[in-house]
């Protein structure tokens, strides 16, 4: 049931984000811009995005789980692919869920350890983002809203950041805190649910305990971003707004991707296009031509990510019902780690 509501939530704001975006779209203009478009450049596209969107990311996921030990690069490149191809086609964002169920499937990874890696490695996504945002800040007279979601985002990833650090340095000390707030405010409801999804989460905060490898982490990060914008590059000149420049194609990219972490339809149909448009008009594109590029470059992006994906899956002889099924699968998988390692030395631990 709360599957079902976050769904039709996700389906619910990308429906608004449709109705606000295509308000005074010129329709017989989509078409001609869509006509005109570089089909080289946009071929160009198809290719490297998923290349750059997987490999750099199984790279650092390889890197995360390093105090695990030592995770095969193939292992995270196929889960990964995974992972944002099911993000692609499937509703709630489960491919986080599918990524880490995939690469644990494979190389007998624990499933904690797995997602909670994933947790550091969207923090890193944030700081990266936010710094490219920062430099580009300095570039750019950007108008006041700008200036506020950069505030109010770096807020929400130091928080991110806090959470984890704590949880990675003082895990028994948070655990402590937990179960005083769960059972002085909650009557103790929620205590072991809270306290299981906490434990089986520490073990993939691990890296931050090695401040080389973090910032060795958030290089690759800010690297693999660079890179992810420098494509908003070609796809703006495959439209005809070379104009907007490399300025306006990085400010693009880092609203847009920072956006569609809210919930939407599978893809990011709608949040997407409503993100791009808004980021172009501070570039004085008209709606109707950013609309344009919005549909065009995401058509191909996600053509691209989404048959990498399925190649890997295919490949590796997952099954939907599998990947529908693995934020089931994955939970199954914590208790029992829970129950067999981690509640034995918490109990030792108490003693």
């Amino acid at each position: 049931m709360a599957k079902q509501w976050k769904t039709w939530i996700g389906v619910a704001i990308s429906v608004a984000a449709i109705i606000y975006v295509v308000r005074g779209v010129h329709w017989n203009e989509v078409g001609w811009s869509l006509r005109r478009a570089d089909l080289g450049l946009l071929a160009l596209i198809f290719v490297i995005n998923p290349v750059i969107n997987v490999v750099m990311r199984a790279i650092r996921w390889k890197i995360l789980l390093k105090p695990y030990g030592s995770v095969p690069l193939a292992g995270c490149t196929s889960a990964t692919a995974i992972g944002l191809m099911a993000n692609n086609v499937l509703p709630v964002r489960i491919g986080e869920f599918v990524r880490a169920y995939a690469l644990s499937r494979r190389e007998k990874v624990p499933t904690g350890t797995a997602f909670g890696g994933l947790f550091v490695e969207r923090m890193l996504d944030g700081f990266a983002l936010l710094t490219i945002l920062f430099f580009l800040t300095l570039s750019f007279p950007f108008p006041d809203w700008v200036d506020t979601v950069v505030r109010i985002t770096l807020y929400i990833f130091v928080g991110f950041l806090v959470f984890q650090a704590v949880l990675a340095f003082h895990p028994q000390a948070f655990l402590r805190a937990s179960r005083w707030l769960t059972r002085n405010l909650l009557g103790g409801r929620f205590e072991e649910s809270i306290e299981r999804a906490l434990v089986t989460f520490a073990d993939g905060f691990q890296l931050l305990r090695r401040p080389d490898m973090v910032v060795l982490s958030f290089i690759l990060a800010f690297v693999q971003w660079v890179l992810i914008s420098s494509v908003y590059v070609f796809g703006l000149q495959a439209f005809e707004l070379g104009h907007v420049g490399w300025i306006g194609a990085f400010f693009t990219s880092c609203v847009a991707t920072l956006g569609v972490a809210a919930p939407s339809a599978p893809g990011f149909v709608g949040t997407y296009q409503a993100l791009i448009v808004k980021s172009l008009e501070v570039f004085a594109v008209d709606r109707t031509t950013a609309f344009s590029f919005s549909a065009g470059f995401h058509a191909v992006t996600w053509a691209g990510v989404t048959l990498l994906g399925l190649l890997f899956f295919f490949r590796e002889g997952l099954s939907w019902r599998e990947i529908e099924h693995s934020e089931e699968e994955m939970g199954k998988e914590l208790e029992a780690e829970f129950e067999t390692v981690i509640e034995p030395e918490i109990e030792a631990s108490d003693l």
